[in-house]
């Protein structure tokens, strides 16, 4: 396979010799951010073939994990997704050059990432985070378990060691009753917006009260109707549960791209 030179962009190039990559498009795709990569530096483009990595320069091949820095790269790919298809990398990845780029990954890499471009055609991710409202779910367990509300009762106003049996049972089923909702009202999330859906990725450690945490891999033709839904769900669910709902997304949690040689 022959080896073309890379096409590196010039505009308001910095002195520095690294490349740090966000992801992979196709080179029709790619257009420049000026100013808008990490440490502010300006996103170009190296190709090969149908193939872009979308690129800044920086001063070092390690990074340091800084948010403003997280911000960024998950900002470059989001602008990169309005003009097409790309394929995310994790943050950290920086070569030497962009001839390294190309020799140590566009070149070895072509055919399983034209084949995930393909493969991820038209399509986004969306991230979606529910959680209860603890007020209002735990008033929802109280009026539901007659049990619960007696104990409840029974430990307001008496000493920590002479109600600890009442209150050990009380948070037990209290906690009992949460996760019993938890996964009711995950379920009933999942069903209603899989059917949106071409994939589903759930979070397994979910933190306290999150009902779900969820990516969804959507054809981009069915965003605004998986925007209707999750509209419709935090209306119904207003009073108990608060959503964080983001995307478009490059398909992060879908993809599994690294850098490694293989």
């Amino acid at each position: 396979m022959p080896l073309e030179s890379p096409i590196i962009g010039g505009a308001g190039a910095s002195t520095a010799t690294a490349l740090y990559l966000y992801g992979v498009t196709w080179a029709e795709a790619a257009r420049p951010q000026p100013r808008a990569g990490v440490h502010g530096e300006s996103v170009d483009s190296v190709t090969y073939r149908e193939l872009a990595g979308l690129t800044s320069s920086v001063e070092s091949t390690k990074l340091p994990a800084k948010r403003r820095d997280l911000l960024r790269h998950a900002e470059v790919l989001g602008t990169a997704l309005e003009h097409g298809t790309v394929l995310p990398l994790r943050f950290g990845v920086v070569f030497e050059n962009g001839t390294a780029l190309v020799e140590d990954f566009l070149l070895p890499r072509y055919n399983e990432l034209v084949q995930l471009l393909r493969q991820f055609e038209g399509r986004v991710e969306l991230s979606v985070k529910a959680f209860f409202r603890e007020e209002a779910i735990l008033a929802e367990i109280v009026q539901a378990n007659p049990r619960i509300a007696r104990l409840r009762e029974a430990t307001r106003d008496g000493s920590d060691g002479s109600t600890y049996p009442l209150r050990l049972e009380l948070g037990e089923r209290v906690a009992g009753e949460l996760q019993r909702r938890t996964l009711r009202d995950r379920q009933a999330l999942l069903d209603r917006l899989s059917r949106l859906a071409l994939d589903v990725r759930v979070d397994q450690q979910p933190i306290e009260h999150q009902v779900l945490g969820a990516s969804f891999l959507v054809e981009r033709e069915r965003v605004a109707a998986f925007d209707d839904a999750m509209n419709e769900l935090a209306q119904q669910q207003a009073e108990r549960m608060h959503f964080k709902y983001l995307g478009p997304l490059a398909p992060h949690s879908f993809v599994g791209l690294d850098a490694e040689r293989r």
